[in-house]
């Protein structure tokens, strides 16, 4: 009887200590802080805000975050939130953040306010469709500068963070495919620049004067290379792929706005005169042989020859100095353009690659050979030293500058960790934005050299 009750007691105290260790956990998630409960809930910041190191405004930013960025809430410490963003983990003032229902307006609701989508665009462009894309950019955290409409260094570096992320070729072009993605759709075609009242009145003009009677329309390019080889002279009155060719190269330059149709009207007649006067030329209106070489590099040809020997052809070249302003050089030698370099000093040649650049180009060698070229012009390693260089591109030779650093974004397998860059007659750099001295000496010493 005496060991039925000592049994009887032992299996007592087991039931009693495993209630009490049952009824210990469940007190333990019941004292859970409702902060932590919340730890997934994700708001939106509702202005740009500074991330702050600890629940203080005097604290470390670790990041701006843009309005409208979404972040995860972690816990709560007075009038802050703890919340991460991204790799960063620190505090907000709660008064800079949406939750609950008000949080439901997305991004993506965000860049459809916006408006119908762009059309693609690339460095160089400069217009609203540029600036839509910012805007769109901004919302998503991938851009941080102004608004201004311009493509340049700062939206190419926005682009290719996004494209990177999205699983798109990295190459800094808003093509049709990264419009898509961000606007869920690409419209055909992206102004080539700013339309004010003026500039549309103009653009009108241009397009009813020159507008073929069969109401055909073509194509727009985005660089000479596109368009092929060269047409033949035209003038006033005529009308064809010549001409079409002729209108495609002008509007790629910026000096006409009209419908590309085919048709030789008063609105490419003007866009020609407006080239010649450019390029100190008699201002007749008629591209003719000398008219077509400015724009494509050589003159169509019936009686030209393949065997023709190209070294023997460049030689007819006139080194060519080019503004980088004034002449757009970003849309005589656009983006991803490949060409020839010829170092003055010592008449080596190699090939490059034109990246990106708005100030000035930035450039990389085209293969690991290349490479080896670019290094021993410069005696075996690196340097930021300027040398006079010609650029041997579409059938021009044209004066630059270029230093042996690589530095800053790479996009080629190359063996070159970087890009260099090549200046131009007034060209700047990106950081300070100012002509460089040396550059410039490189420059004119490059205008008196030929190929």
């Amino acid at each position: 009887m005496q060991k039925s009750y000592y049994v009887t007691k032992t299996r007592l105290q087991r039931a009693v200590t495993l209630v009490l260790a049952f009824s210990f956990i469940i007190s333990l998630f019941s004292f859970v802080p409702a902060s932590v409960a919340a730890a997934e809930e994700t708001a939106t910041t509702n202005a740009k805000v500074h991330l702050r190191k600890s629940a203080d405004k005097e604290s470390t930013s670790l990041q701006t975050l843009p309005e409208g960025e979404e972040v995860t809430l972690l816990s709560t410490s007075g009038s802050w939130y703890k919340v991460r963003y991204g790799k960063y983990t620190g505090y907000v003032m709660k008064q800079y953040i949406t939750t609950g229902s008000h949080s439901q307006v997305t991004k993506q609701s965000q860049i459809d306010a916006l408006g119908d989508a762009p059309g693609a665009m690339r460095i160089g462009d400069s217009n609203s469709d540029v600036k839509k894309l910012q805007q769109a950019l901004k919302i998503l955290g991938y851009y941080t500068g102004k608004l201004d409409g311009d493509y340049g260094d700062g939206t190419t570096k926005a682009v290719m963070e996004y494209q990177g992320d999205h699983d798109l070729l990295a190459d800094g072009v808003a093509g049709k495919e990264t419009v898509k993605s961000i606007f869920g759709s690409c419209a055909k075609t992206s102004l080539s620049k700013d339309t004010t009242t003026a500039s549309t009145k103009s653009s009108s003009s241009s397009a009813s004067s020159s507008k073929s009677s069969s109401g055909k329309s073509y194509p727009e390019v985005s660089s000479i290379e596109e368009i092929g080889s060269a047409p033949k002279p035209t003038r006033v009155g005529d009308s064809g792929t010549d001409v079409v060719k002729l209108q495609q190269a002008l509007k790629v330059l910026g000096y006409y706005n009209g419908t590309i149709d085919g048709s030789y009207g008063e609105g490419t007649e003007s866009a020609v005169k407006q080239l010649q006067k450019k390029r100190s030329m008699k201002a007749d209106g008629i591209a003719g042989a000398a008219t077509i070489r400015v724009l494509f590099g050589t003159t169509s040809s019936s009686k030209s020859s393949s065997s023709t020997n190209v070294k023997t052809e460049a030689k007819k070249y006139t080194t060519k100095t080019l503004d980088w302003f004034e002449d757009n050089v970003t849309k005589v030698i656009p983006k991803n353009a490949k060409f020839t370099i010829k170092d003055v000093k010592t008449g080596k040649t190699f090939e490059a690659v034109r990246w990106s650049g708005s100030n000035h180009m930035d450039t990389e060698p085209r293969t690991s050979e290349d490479t080896a070229i670019l290094k021993s012009i410069y005696g075996g390693s690196w340097s930021w030293r300027r040398r006079a260089i010609l650029i041997l591109y579409n059938g021009n030779v044209y004066a630059a500058s270029m230093n042996g650093m690589p530095h800053g974004t790479s996009t080629i397998d190359n063996g070159f960790d970087g890009h260099f860059c090549i200046h131009f007659k007034n060209s700047m750099t990106h950081g300070t934005k100012k002509v460089d001295d040396d550059h410039q000496k490189a420059v004119t010493t490059a205008s008196k050299a030929t190929w």
